[in-house]
């Protein structure tokens, strides 16, 4: 097995680093590339979580605060995936848990200037901090309003 450049073909640079852990040939192992994509991982994983919640919040303040809209169906169908999701993603990494005040604050941010780029209404329509807790945002049974 040849070095492979992980500039050169990432692919491949994967499945012989593996190969290598599981041979325990450590001496051989790419390891400042593979600490770089272990930590890249992690917060990939992270910011998935983080948009999955912008879209959920953005959701549910369209639900919140245009009760007139025609096509409000689509948001609550929207609210219910999203909430699937980050249950799956809770499920599949616990510990992103420990960062939901921090990712809540500021996937709210972002969610308000969705919602008002996508109903039309004034910034000043929106509470300036989220008004629901964690829970209440992935309660299943939940809705706002």
């Amino acid at each position: 097995m040849g070095a492979i450049a992980y500039k050169t073909d990432f692919y491949e640079w994967t499945q012989e680093q593996a190969q290598l852990l599981k041979e325990h040939r450590l001496g051989e192992i790419d390891l400042v590339n593979l600490i770089e994509e272990v930590e890249s991982m992690g917060a990939s994983e992270r910011n998935e979580f983080a948009h999955r919640l912008e879209v959920l919040l953005m959701h549910m303040l369209k639900w919140q605060y245009q009760a007139d809209y025609p096509y409000r169906r689509s948001w609550q169908l929207t609210i219910v995936e999203q909430r699937k999701r980050l249950a799956a993603r809770l499920r599949k990494s616990p510990s992103l848990k420990h960062h939901a005040a921090e990712e809540l604050a500021d996937a709210y941010d972002v969610a308000k200037i969705g919602a008002e780029r996508e109903t039309g209404l004034p910034e000043s329509t929106f509470p300036d901090a989220c008004p629901w807790s964690f829970e209440q945002v992935l309660d299943p049974e939940f809705m706002p309003g």
